[in-house]
């Protein structure tokens, strides 16, 4: 179990570094901010949300990465569970959203479709599948 959080901590702040990085200005894996909009959010825009919200995502992601860790604690309160449960259900209703046709057509633009389908996507699964792997041990 503590390879499992490792790997769910790691990923989750490799994504917050990269939200981060982006709220900075930076660019990749794109060569313009446009490129970048169509990269990774995918809805038509030419600009990138605003650094705030860069910002404001990293963080939560921070959060998200350290709850694992609370996971392994003996004994775990019923509200740790409770805020791991909703995490699990939050990375696969996004990942099963990007499946859905109504994302679809709200996310269009390319790259972003198919690397949403491609990597994306099974990505929060595998992170919602990381949560209830941990979450298994309590219930």
């Amino acid at each position: 179990m503590i390879l499992v959080a490792a790997l769910l901590c790691a990923l989750l702040l490799v994504i917050a570094g990269l939200h981060t990085y982006w709220g900075l200005g930076g660019l990749w894996p794109a060569k313009s901010a446009a490129e970048l909009a169509r990269t990774v959010v995918g809805d038509g825009r030419t600009r990138m949300p605003a650094p705030w919200s860069c910002f404001t995502v990293a963080a939560l992601l921070v959060l998200v990465a350290l709850w694992p860790w609370l996971l392994l604690r003996h004994p775990v309160s019923q509200l740790v569970i409770a805020v791991g449960v909703v995490f699990a259900a939050v990375f696969l209703i996004r990942g099963l959203a990007g499946y859905s046709p109504r994302w679809r057509r709200r996310h269009w633009a390319e790259p972003f479709a198919a690397r949403d389908k491609r990597l994306y996507s099974p990505l929060c699964m595998l992170l919602a599948t990381g949560f209830m792997v941990l979450l298994s041990r309590e219930m």
